[in-house]
């Protein structure tokens, strides 16, 4: 545990702009495991401030950033990329020199790039990632659990202050994440392409089969369940999720597009060996622990 950092924190106001699932996740998160001096909540909404606050996830809250911003000392955007930028072009002019930025988004190619082009010189932006969520949207499905034991990733450029890198780190340890990975825009937007938009894709095509009817729930199992939890999907989101990421997503479709052929077209001339072989390959790397 780094003392210098958690009691850092706990000296600041800290502000989480977006109050949806992953937002309220991490004010709840912040509010029990970090117990800043004040927690802040901006929301497009008053419906959703007036919950957060009556849930104490926030000390306070507003649809006016201005008033907030100018009291915060960590900024941490909780937003679709484009809501990101968008919302710090119109409102980094309230925030106090020196003030640390960090965001949640899933993406990082276009984003990054974007933010630092038009930053204040005096504001320090780390882009983060927590591979932590649910399949649910807004702020009532909000559950600081949802960190618990998951990685926390950040892509760091070459303007961090290293204190202020260490400074998230510890934020995400002290919500209980199990670790923080260090990395490249471009590398974090390719595994994220594979590991987690590729699967809401495959999850989100066989939910839209034509065999998915009113008698399947008569048939399914564990598996069936677990491949089709994140189809429940926030379609905002993913959709501005997937658009952000087209070309890296692009490439991992048809990776796994030719792998889906090549056992179909085992099993069309019945080649037990080759889909014997399929199979026992995917289960040896499977084995290995994630």
């Amino acid at each position: 545990m780094d003392n210098n950092n958690l009691n850092r924190l706990k000296n600041m106001n800290i502000t989480i702009a977006g109050l949806g699932m992953e937002g309220g996740s991490m004010a709840l998160a912040i509010k029990e495991w970090i117990k800043p001096r004040k927690i802040y909540g901006i929301s497009r909404t008053e419906n959703t401030i007036k919950a957060a606050e009556a849930l104490e996830a926030i000390d306070k809250g507003s649809v006016n950033p201005q008033e907030i911003l100018e009291d915060t000392d960590l900024l941490i955007l909780s937003m679709y990329p484009s809501g990101i930028v968008e919302f710090l072009r119109k409102n980094q002019q309230f925030l106090k020199p020196g003030t640390v930025v960090t965001d949640l988004a899933g993406t990082k190619k276009k984003l990054v790039p974007e933010i630092l082009s038009f930053l204040r010189e005096d504001l320090d932006f780390i882009p983060g990632h927590p591979m932590a969520g649910n399949e649910f949207s807004g702020f009532l499905n909000a559950d600081k659990a949802i960190f618990y034991n998951a990685n926390y990733i950040l892509t760091p450029t070459e303007k961090n202050k290293p204190e202020n890198i260490d400074l998230i780190k510890t934020l995400a340890l002290e919500i209980k994440c199990k670790g923080v990975e260090i990395t490249d825009i471009e590398t974090h937007d390719k595994k994220i392409a594979y590991a987690s938009q590729l699967v809401h894709a495959i999850s989100v095509a066989i939910t839209n089969s034509p065999s998915y009817d009113d008698q399947v729930e008569y048939f399914v199992g564990g598996s069936f369940k677990d491949i089709t939890r994140v189809a429940r999907i926030n379609p905002n989101l993913w959709t501005d999720a997937f658009l952000e990421s087209k070309e890296d997503l692009l490439i991992e479709m048809d990776k796994f597009l030719k792998e889906f052929i090549k056992l179909k077209n085992a099993l069309e001339i019945e080649d037990y060996e080759t889909i014997w072989n399929i199979l026992e390959h995917s289960r040896q790397r499977r084995s290995r622990e994630i």
